[in-house]
């Protein structure tokens, strides 16, 4: 179920951002404690595993944003689709009706 509007932009929907201060305050300790990790191991081998975790952390966070919004943007796109058949419809119930006044006059 998507949680935005059609007002809303898709490209930053409300259900990303709504705790980013609540993510950023959590991790905040974490991210200084993963830091001071790296900068104290003396092994640069350590240094750089530590930090391909971190990057591979990071990037797996951005992939399910991605991810959500994606699946938000199909979401949207169904709905529209029902929306222009069922005025696809209308129109082809309308251009009919309009045929049938046009041939009895």
């Amino acid at each position: 179920m998507c949680l935005y509007t059609t007002t809303e932009n898709i490209y930053n929907p409300s259900y990303l951002t709504h705790h980013k201060d609540q993510l950023k305050k959590s991790s905040f300790y974490f991210r200084n404690l993963q830091r001071k990790r790296v900068m104290g191991t003396k092994n640069s081998r350590n240094k750089t595993r530590v930090l391909f975790v971190m990057l591979k952390r990071k990037m797996a966070m951005k992939n399910l944003k991605l991810y959500m919004q994606n699946q938000c943007i199909i979401q949207e796109n169904e709905k529209l689709r029902r929306q222009a058949q069922a005025l696809h419809q209308e129109n082809q119930v309308l251009l009919s009706q309009l045929q049938n006044v046009k041939s009895n006059q």
